[in-house]
């Protein structure tokens, strides 16, 4: 059968099995980079990166290698520590120094940790690589290695790996050469006047409404079209019925009536949609859970929590979107964007932040500086955890420790988006614990319980101290000054919101709290918390009453 000027053949043998083989010669595709970042053409004298894979496992080394020479780069294998430093010092001889190495954590003799102690002790004169671990270990793993022995490290990738995660790697550790891949957003954050992913449909399926808040006002702030589904059988039918049809999926793993991997398999074996690029939102980053990502069909995948230029960049590349660097070093979608640094937090919230263990500086610059979410989402947690204790008890005495378990997987990512490490950590013990089986399930949630009940406290005197001053508060003069029209068009500017679960209804609020007070200011706080909770049926009922009194 001819193909694409090339032939397809197939070789069957009776009760053995069919195999079919084809030859196609294809242009060299260009490669999603920055302009000294591309891969070179046949033909040119250079390679773009010089890089030395080390791994005990001939397999590893070669896909390596292989994704390596995909990029472009000139890449050397070495099977053990001690062959890898042969190699540095030798090709260091040569003045042919390498740019990168890619070293396994676990080989025998000399481990990833020691070979990169002992790299970076050889002093050499171009300067040392960069290094990048890649292993089986999740990052978990990684936090409990000592400090200094983390600063080693330019880089650090749990496998499996994709070429594209590979070039991510390398390329943010050439422009940070002095912060690990790992240690999480430290940039200053792109401003929003420029819309990175304007036009692109996206269907974003979760089951948790804070994380559908969070992603649905992101992304379109960014300029998406977002749709949401609460879980994956909703997602197949919507995926099924979307006219035009949906540029990329985020897809979450977890969900009740059916879970990511099933509603992956449904797309892509019963609506027979391969193209579609689907991507996973998962809090693990255990191996085995990217392999279970890939094997359902998947193309790629994003933790929680995730950084939004980065969320940017996947987006922009599954739809096909060209993506550049900025100006300023950061991986963006356009050049021109703005990069103004985050604001200083005040002392009073700082210090909140702090005594509530949460990196809120670091959870700030991952929403892309956008306080108004951070606080929105922070208040719906505090009232996810008043509730959480009641529903795990519920959950264990029916027996369903399954369910409890998604409960505390749900918890770990929606603290860690949040910052609060520590409570992330707690949630991520008690759902290993429960999904072992080892503990009882009542030990492990009571060990959980504790940690819910320190979280929740602080985090309610953090969301106090972000919390803007009362409306009641507010001079006699900003309420004399507002007309009644002005209120009562502002009401139905937000009624209509509410009738299409417009998130910009979160903003119109805000607005209408900041330009009326007085008389006015209980029946708009009210109004906030149902729209701050997501329960615009609520919020409608009350706007339509406050639109009643107005006009009475």
């Amino acid at each position: 059968v001819g193909l694409m000027g090339g032939e397809l053949k197939l070789d069957s043998v009776l009760g053995q099995g069919t195999r079919f083989h084809f030859q196609l010669t294809l242009p060299l595709g260009a490669i999603d980079a920055a302009p000294d970042e591309r891969p070179a053409a046949h033909g040119t004298a250079a390679p773009l990166l010089r890089a030395l894979v080390v791994d005990d496992n001939p397999t590893a080394r070669e896909v390596l290698q292989r994704m390596g020479h995909s990029l472009g780069w000139a890449v050397d294998l070495a099977g053990s520590g001690a062959e890898a430093l042969a190699l540095l010092a030798t090709q260091a001889r040569s003045g042919l120094s390498y740019q990168a190495v890619l070293v396994d954590w676990q080989m025998p003799e000399l481990d990833g940790w020691q070979t990169t102690q002992r790299i970076r002790a050889l002093g050499l004169a171009d300067g040392a690589p960069l290094v990048v671990m890649v292993t089986a270990h999740d990052r978990e793993m990684l936090a409990q290695r000592s400090a200094e022995e983390q600063a080693m490290l330019d880089g650090f990738l749990v496998k499996p790996v994709t070429a594209s995660m590979l070039f991510d790697a390398i390329v943010d550790a050439r422009r940070g050469h002095d912060q690990p891949h790992f240690s999480g957003p430290q940039a200053p954050v792109a401003g929003p006047s420029l819309q990175r992913l304007a036009g692109l449909r996206l269907l974003v399926v979760e089951d948790n409404l804070n994380n559908q808040q969070v992603a649905r006002e992101l992304l379109e702030d960014e300029g998406a079209q977002v749709q949401i589904a609460p879980d994956g059988r909703e997602a197949v039918n919507a995926v099924a019925t979307a006219d035009p049809p949906f540029d990329v999926v985020l897809m979450d793993l977890q969900m009740p009536v059916m879970d990511g991997f099933a509603a992956t398999r449904q797309i892509r074996q019963q609506l027979g949609l391969h193209a579609l690029p689907i991507i996973a939102m998962t809090a693990n980053a255990m191996a085995s859970d990217r392999d279970a990502c890939l094997a359902a069909g998947m193309n790629d995948h994003v933790g929680k929590p995730f950084d939004l230029d980065r969320l940017v960049d996947l987006l922009r590349r599954h739809a096909g979107l060209q993506t550049l660097p900025a100006a300023s070093g950061r991986r963006l979608s356009d050049p021109a964007r703005p990069d103004p640094v985050l604001p200083a937090l005040p002392p009073a919230v700082d210090a909140a932040a702090r005594a509530a263990g949460v990196k809120l500086e670091a959870a700030l610059l991952r929403m892309g500086g956008k306080q108004a979410v951070y606080q929105r989402l922070l208040q719906n947690f505090i009232g996810e955890l008043d509730a959480l204790p009641a529903q795990l008890s519920a959950s264990i005495t029916a027996g369903d420790a399954a369910a409890a378990a998604r409960q505390m997987h749900t918890l770990k990512g929606l603290a860690a988006t949040l910052g609060a490490d520590a409570l992330a950590a707690a949630a991520a013990q008690a759902e290993r614990q429960l999904a072992d089986a080892q503990q009882s399930p009542a030990a492990v949630l009571s060990a959980a319980g504790e940690a819910i009940a320190r979280a929740s406290k602080s985090l309610a005197a953090l969301a106090r101290a972000m919390a803007p001053p009362a409306a009641a508060h507010a001079s006699p003069g900003v309420a004399s000054a507002s007309s009644a029209g002005d209120l009562e068009r502002g009401l139905q500017a937000l009624a209509a919101l509410l009738r299409s679960a417009d998130m910009s209804a979160t903003d119109a609020i805000e607005n209408l709290q900041q330009r009326h007070a007085g008389p006015h200011a209980a029946r708009l706080a009210a109004l906030g918390d149902a729209i701050a909770t997501l329960d615009f049926e609520h919020a409608l009922q009350l706007c339509d009453q406050h639109l009643e009194a107005c006009s009475a």
